[in-house]
């Protein structure tokens, strides 16, 4: 269960407050207290929440040797939903609804009647929730990595990342904050001392808003329009260079000087003024598409896409990447020969992380480019080369009707 095998899909989460002692029997015994069926309470939205061991979605024993790893620890976040779907509370109304016809002899039922109905039908269904005839499991493994104080989560999902950021802080007394394009510039503007550059920074467009101000952003602390800006700067980068993008060194792990980068399979463009809609290309290379530069070139800015990233030794990772929220998904690893189930999650975590830096040092990179206050020679660069394929009749006649 969890990273052993398979594409992996994660978000990241940066800890606060994680033990630099690590796991000692005090914290693994706190850890078990809020084991998956530990806490016999459902949360107002019907679900029950706790961990299990990555062994299997009924081990709630957790202790140290079956969790921790190197330097990772791997749970799995169980989630139950216990409600009833809307469909059985009806069929159980009608069936109490057609005995009570029955046993009266009357040709119809009073208000009464129906309403004595329902309320025998959801006492009924509410019951058998209660004894877990509607469960629904659902798992989502995790691993902490303790010596970069990341945590790597699998699900994509809302539900699963409130009910996630609730436990651990409960479990673990850490705090887990996402990362997205707005917190990572955050954290790198900090670190390199761009903070000031930051603050003043306002979104980068490749044309002329032709629809006034609806694009102006709302949030001033939200700078999620960097991620559709790296990918703008990423494929200009590779469509007019070497297919290859310098990475930034972060200081903790050792990245190649550069890494040859590809478009590949999906490309997803939105509208920078939210008049255009979106645009989606599905193809081997979906960047040499002409409907990809004709969005371009009415205002439309890449924010998910297929990647393939290949570093010196040849190694190559190939994932789904939303630039806004830098979710991965579908991540394929280079091969692994290690053959204990030890050592081969060892060695896929350590080259997820991997990914996931050389993944953080490219925007690195970008925001480089992008907190300089030379920014605007580079943006007129990227709107001449957006204006290198011009727009389709149909694509300006969308923009007419838009306006």
């Amino acid at each position: 269960m969890g990273f052993e095998s398979g594409p992996i899909s994660f978000r990241r989460y940066v800890m606060s407050g994680w033990p630099s002692d690590g796991l000692d029997e005090a914290r693994i015994e706190k850890l078990q207290s809020f084991a998956h069926g530990a806490v016999k309470e459902v949360s107002s939205d019907g679900t029950e929440v706790g961990w299990v061991a990555p062994t299997h979605l009924f081990d709630t024993n957790i202790e140290l040797e079956k969790i921790s790893f190197g330097r990772f620890v791997h749970l799995v976040l169980r989630i139950d939903r216990l409600g009833v779907p809307a469909a059985v509370v009806r069929s159980y109304q009608r069936m109490e609804e057609a005995a009570a016809l029955e046993a009266s002899g009357q040709e119809h039922l009073t208000k009464r009647q129906r309403r004595d109905a329902k309320e025998a039908a959801q006492s009924r269904a509410a019951q058998e929730a209660q004894a877990g005839v509607f469960r629904r499991i659902t798992a989502h493994p995790l691993v902490i990595d303790r010596e970069g104080g990341v945590v790597y989560f699998s699900s994509l999902g809302n539900i699963p990342h409130e009910k996630l950021v609730a436990l651990f802080a409960n479990s673990f007394d850490a705090r887990l904050t996402a990362l997205d394009a707005s917190e990572q510039a955050g954290r790198v503007a900090e670190q390199q001392g761009w903070t000031r550059f930051l603050d003043d920074i306002e979104p980068a467009h490749l044309i002329d808003s032709p629809v006034g101000e609806v694009g102006t952003e709302v949030d001033d602390h939200d700078r999620s329009f960097l991620g559709r800006e790296f990918f703008t700067w990423l494929w200009h980068t590779t469509d007019t260079g070497t297919g290859t993008v310098a990475l930034a060194a972060d200081g903790r792990s050792v990245l190649p000087a550069e890494v040859s980068v590809m478009f590949s399979k999906s490309l997803q463009l939105d509208c920078d003024f939210f008049a255009t809609g979106r645009a989606s290309v599905y193809t081997d290379g979906p960047t040499l598409a002409p409907e990809a530069k004709a969005a371009l070139a009415i205002g439309k800015q890449p924010t998910k896409a297929g990647l393939i990233l290949a570093g010196a030794g040849g190694e190559q990772f190939t994932l789904g990447f939303d630039a806004a929220r830098l979710h991965v998904s579908g991540l394929r690893l280079p091969d692994v020969e290690e053959v204990s189930v030890a050592g081969r999650l060892d060695e896929r975590c350590q080259l997820m992380v991997r990914c996931a830096s050389i993944l953080d040092a490219m925007y690195t990179q970008f925001l480089k480019e992008r907190l300089s206050g030379k920014y605007s020679t580079k943006l007129g660069e990227l709107r001449a080369w957006a204006r290198t394929s011009s727009p389709t009749e149909s694509s300006e006649q969308a923009f007419r009707i838009a306006r």
